[in-house]
């Protein structure tokens, strides 16, 4: 199992002590996504990041610490997210199948040039 471990650029107060290092532990799953989609985290939808970190990271963090983090840390919590794309084949992923039933062709029709 992948995880990312996100070096903040700004430390932060946790229990009382600076935390500069937060670890994803995990790229998270459907149901933990809520009503976002991976897309709105890698794009750096920050109420999506702000909804799904507090999920798989470690030390956990709370919806209301990622809100009001600096956005260099928001920055690179969301490259730590993007990671777990990197190397994905997305060419790999799909093949695209053409189902169109051959045409008939239909041979063309003389018509008479003589004049009537």
């Amino acid at each position: 199992m992948k995880q990312q471990i996100v070096t903040l650029p700004q430390p932060i107060k946790l229990n009382g002590q600076d935390q500069d290092k937060v670890t994803i532990v995990r790229e998270p799953i459907g149901r933990e996504m809520g009503q976002y989609t991976a897309f709105d985290l890698m794009e750096g939808n920050i109420k999506a990041l702000a909804y799904v970190l507090p999920k798989v990271t470690n030390p956990p963090l709370a919806r209301n610490m990622v809100l009001d983090m600096s956005a260099s840390n928001q920055m690179a919590l969301i490259a730590g997210f993007n990671r777990f794309f990197d190397g994905m084949d997305v060419d790999g992923c799909v093949e695209t199948v053409d189902t169109a039933q051959t045409e008939t062709t239909i041979p063309a029709t003389k018509t008479s040039t003589k004049p009537s």
